[in-house]
């Protein structure tokens, strides 16, 4: 099985006959193309020839590779939250309360644990409440 270098990932070419539905969006080459693009794939027929990937635009492509999601960004932890908030950054809004706090308690058990699904926070200038990522509060990725 063929693969291809995407993004610093090492992509596997997808080669079983089946139908995709909903298309999904992959990367489609042939062997004469200098690198691959993105299409929207509908089918890999099992006609045995060599052009069986089937786009929704018509077109007809040698091999594809599937296009893995990207990794979710990680929720803070409730003691990065905590100290978030400690900081003056901004508000925890936990949604099965329905209030706004400016400070997050939690537990010694649970201080390295992610926070809960249900909390949302917004920085001060904020007006749109935003999962509690590590991204969102610190402007890095964890």
């Amino acid at each position: 099985m063929a693969t291809i270098k995407y993004k610093g990932m090492e992509l596997e070419e997808v080669t079983t006959p089946q139908i995709f539905d909903p298309p999904q969006e992959m990367l489609v080459i042939d062997e004469l193309d200098d690198k691959p693009i993105k299409k929207k794939v509908a089918a890999i027929l099992a006609t045995g020839y060599c052009h069986n990937v089937v786009a929704t635009d018509e077109t007809f492509w040698q091999s594809c590779f599937r296009i893995p999601d990207p990794p979710k960004p990680r929720r803070a932890t409730n003691r990065e939250l905590a100290r978030w908030l400690a900081q003056g950054n901004g508000e925890v809004l936990c949604s099965d309360h329905r209030m706004i706090h400016s400070f997050w308690e939690y537990d010694v058990v649970t201080s390295g644990l992610s926070v809960c699904d249900d909390a949302r926070v917004r920085k001060w200038d904020d007006t749109e409440w935003h999962e509690p990522t590590v991204e969102y509060l610190f402007g890095v990725e964890g």
